[in-house]
């Protein structure tokens, strides 16, 4: 129960790999018990022929199933590509924004220094206009 709950876990390139591996070992299995029963000389002609039949037919199915690993293995190699140059946009994206964050801040705290100064400046023009007045 664990393991069926260990696989449901992994990625879907890994079920189609390990599906594909006992389809492999299966049909390699099933032509060598094919070969071996069509072999035998104790079996009559069509058993011998189906035998062999089947062998060449499993042998064939497992030379497209190698096929179908190669190609497999293509497409992992490219999404793995493409995981790492998105991975790596993405961290140069988030670098670039955080400088633009930085230079923002610093604009904001420098405008927030100015606001203060005006407003000191303005208490200050404030309490002389008021000595002017009287």
């Amino acid at each position: 129960m664990e393991l069926v709950k260990t696989i449901r876990g992994f990625h879907w390139v890994t079920k189609i790999v390990i599906a594909l591996t006992i389809l492999l070992v299966a049909l390699f299995l099933a032509a060598l018990i094919a070969n071996s029963y069509g072999g035998s000389d104790q079996s009559y002609q069509g058993v011998h022929v189906l035998g062999q039949g089947f062998g060449y037919v499993a042998v064939l199915l497992a030379w497209i199933l190698v096929q179908a690993f190669l190609i497999l293995l293509i497409i992992i190699a490219i999404y793995m590509g493409a995981m790492r140059i998105k991975a790596w946009i993405e961290k140069y994206l988030d670098a670039m924004l955080a400088g633009q964050k930085a230079d923002r801040e610093a604009t904001a705290a420098g405008i927030a220094a100015m606001n203060e100064k005006f407003t000191q400046m303005e208490e200050k023009l404030d309490r002389i206009e008021a000595i002017l007045e009287k």
